[in-house]
């Protein structure tokens, strides 16, 4: 008898889920700027608009390749502008 062969697959194509873990640089707690945008729920593209409309304030450090990383103040910043309602312009519409 020939033994059993078992092959098994694993998908590792999606996140499940991203834990921010906090880099710790002379004593200030860091996060990159994935886990940030991640933890506010917000893409890169929407970081990036609200950035250049002045929405928000740039980072105060970036990493030795120039990455953006975001203290735990800045974090608290991104989060609350991300859960804010924001009035929609209202349009008079006409039928007719």
């Amino acid at each position: 008898m020939h033994p059993s062969v078992v092959l098994v697959y694993h998908s590792v194509s999606r996140r499940i889920g991203t834990v921010p873990v906090p880099l710790v640089i002379e004593g200030k707690r860091l996060y990159r700027i994935g886990e940030a945008l991640a933890s506010a729920s917000l893409s890169r593209a929407t970081y990036f608009r609200w950035l250049k409309q002045g929405r928000l304030k740039d980072t105060h450090f970036k990493d030795r390749n120039g990455r953006r990383v975001f203290t735990e103040g800045e974090l608290g910043d991104l989060k609350r502008e991300a859960q804010r309602l924001v009035e929609a312009p209202q349009i008079p519409l006409t039928f007719g």
